[in-house]
């Protein structure tokens, strides 16, 4: 799965040079494979590993694992940068209150904040479908080259 450099540039999202880019804890991407270390769970022996968005889920937690200097800004970034630490603050407080409504079999307090998700995200809809069309196709692209 794993990707190379020109994909991932190909794919990026940001509108900012790479030489200009600010330093990211990659929150989500660290807690994904503590997440499935601390389960004693292989992500590559799951049935949802088979769909193309978590495989490029996988294939970019695999990059930055793979990168030591990119792992190592990752996890300086965290612990130190106090811009990077209140973002990270705020997808924890997400996180949190999703996970407390798993925890608790709220299905109701579940919906409710996939609704207001849905419909802050709504006007995005088109925007991601196309962007999701684009990246499964170049990693399909890539699959069969090789």
């Amino acid at each position: 799965i794993l990707l190379d450099d020109d994909i991932l540039d190909q794919l990026s999202l940001s509108q900012v040079p790479k030489e200009q880019s600010k330093p990211n804890s990659h929150l989500s991407l660290l807690s994904a494979a503590v997440c499935w270390y601390k389960m004693g769970m292989s992500p590559y022996d799951n049935l949802i590993c088979q769909t193309p968005p978590f495989r490029m889920w996988l294939g970019i937690v695999e990059y930055l694992f793979c990168h030591d200097g990119m792992l190592e800004e990752s996890i300086e970034t965290a612990l130190n940068d106090r811009y990077t630490q209140a973002e990270d603050l705020v997808f924890y407080t997400a996180v949190t209150g999703w996970g407390q409504c798993i925890e608790l079999g709220s299905f109701e307090g579940y919906r409710e904040r996939f609704e207001k998700t849905a419909e802050f995200l709504s006007h995005k809809l088109e925007e991601g479908k196309d962007l999701s069309t684009m990246i499964i196709k170049k990693l399909t692209d890539r699959n069969e080259s090789n």
